[in-house]
């Protein structure tokens, strides 16, 4: 197999369970600069969160942030997909009825949360992940273009909030769990897999020459796109049926041992 791009996702994927790199993804980075392979990290995080992990490396790699969204290739944008007040004004009404959601507007230029409501320390220390910075607004009036809705719940919000929100899931917008303690909202019809194709069409290079690595149900769209998909054991089981190869944890760094094993 000829591989000319990696796309991996990053919490409960490539990163560890604090948030770091392994410690051999240097050694990873460096193959894949040789043999010529873009490196790609595919993200429900925004960009400043998703490149807040790889430092100086970031300015070499290309992204696909907000669940497919936003496409980056060193710096440049690629793709870029909003949505309107008038898709979202809805979702608005709904997230007033749920107090145990904390909402989070990402806009083009940085994330938003809602004024008057207050951050506390196990919110902040999980908004920080994902958005590093952010500032208040009120969610009628957000000051830029938005590009998702990130909706944050501690306790399984799969079981207990994605119910209420479900139906909003249909001809503008997505809704999409995209971790135990999140769900994402954005255009209808994009996915990681959707700017894995983007990708992959500014860059030449087909999907018989794409790998990707994924744990989440919003990962399973990138396989589409890619000739090998790993996933990682931690993985969703929904995950693991349509991913080519389960390997190790994200704690076990199997991901950039993979790269290392698959480029050598």
């Amino acid at each position: 197999m000829s591989i000319k791009l990696i796309v991996t996702d990053l919490d409960g994927c490539l990163l560890k369970r604090d948030s770091s790199l392994p410690a051999c993804f240097n050694e990873a980075f460096e193959l894949m600069e040789r043999e010529g392979v873009v490196f790609a990290a595919g993200s429900g995080r925004s960009i400043d969160g998703a490149a807040a992990p790889f430092g100086e490396y970031a300015s070499q790699m290309a992204f696909v942030t907000d669940n497919g969204a936003r496409v980056f290739h060193k710096g440049k944008v690629i793709e870029e997909t909003l949505i309107t007040y008038e898709d979202y004004a809805p979702l608005l009404d709904e997230i007033e009825r749920h107090n145990d959601v904390f909402p989070v507007a990402c806009g083009v230029t940085g994330a938003w949360v809602q004024e008057g409501i207050e951050v506390s320390d196990e919110i902040a220390r999980e908004l920080i992940k994902y958005y590093p910075t952010w500032k208040s607004c009120d969610f009628r009036n957000v000051p830029e273009p938005v590009i998702k809705f990130a909706l944050l719940h501690f306790d399984d919000i799969e079981k207990n909030i994605y119910p209420f929100f479900k139906p909003y899931d249909g001809d503008k917008l997505r809704v999409q769990v995209t971790a135990y303690v999140w769900i994402d909202v954005y255009r209808s019809g994009l996915s990681k897999g959707v700017g894995v194709k983007a990708l992959q069409e500014a860059l030449g290079v087909t999907p018989e020459e794409t790998v990707v690595f994924g744990d989440y149900l919003n990962d399973i769209p990138m396989a589409e796109h890619a000739g090998v998909s790993y996933a990682v054991a931690n993985a969703h089981p929904k995950l693991k049926e349509c991913f080519t190869e389960t390997i190790g944890s994200n704690d076990d760094e199997s991901v950039a041992k993979k790269i290392i094993e698959l480029l050598r």
